[in-house]
């Protein structure tokens, strides 16, 4: 008799296709129309936030933010300080700190949107919300000794009411008081309206 006990049996591979939840990621399946915005949103001595863009889909919106943080003669102890702040943003660390990143939105409703996660949904991605959802996700990240980089994906579902889009954001671990930048969204149907399937 064998020392090792016989490995159990693997369950049986599952070849269903995955089934999207609309409030809680962009399609894959579709191209988005780009709503043109490029805007700096904050800048410290250290940091840099930019609005990117807008990419509209016929159901949502993802935001398109990029951060940039730089050592600009920072003390090496100082510099670490704030690339591990950086790091632990980016690597999902920290979601409890009040000095943490956040996002939100305030639509032309009124109804203010926060995603107050690092990255996903806080609900259950199976169940969709009672209003709407804000759900941010990652790209990659890459620097060296005096620079660091990356970049937020902010998923806004459904598609904002027409008139302003508020964006608001806040950072205070690295000197970021609350923040708000105003889009205007009324063409966001009919960008809609021209995003297509990749395939039809």
């Amino acid at each position: 008799m064998s020392f090792f006990p016989p490995d159990p049996e693997s369950p049986p591979f599952d070849d269903a296709p995955a089934v999207r939840s609309p409030w809680w990621t962009a399609p894959t399946d579709r191209l988005p129309v780009l709503y043109p915005a490029s805007e700096i949103l904050v800048t410290t001595g250290h940091l840099a936030i930019a609005l990117a863009g807008v990419d509209v889909y016929a159901d949502g919106a993802e935001i398109r933010i990029e951060r940039r943080l730089r050592r600009n003669d920072a003390p090496l102890d100082e510099w670490q300080r704030m690339n591990n702040v950086f790091m632990e943003h980016w690597a999902g660390h920290g979601q409890s700190s009040a000095g943490r990143l956040r996002y939100g939105v305030v639509l032309s409703t009124g109804e203010q949107v926060i995603s107050d996660r690092a990255f996903g949904f806080a609900g259950d991605p199976m169940s969709p919300p009672k209003g709407s959802s804000l759900v941010r996700s990652g790209g990659g990240g890459g620097g060296d000794g005096h620079s660091y980089s990356s970049n937020d994906a902010l998923w806004l579902w459904p598609l904002p009411p027409p008139g302003s889009l508020e964006l608001v954001l806040q950072w205070p671990a690295l000197g970021v008081p609350e923040t708000r930048t105003y889009l205007d969204v009324s063409s966001f149907g009919e960008l809609a309206e021209r995003s297509v399937p990749f395939w039809p």
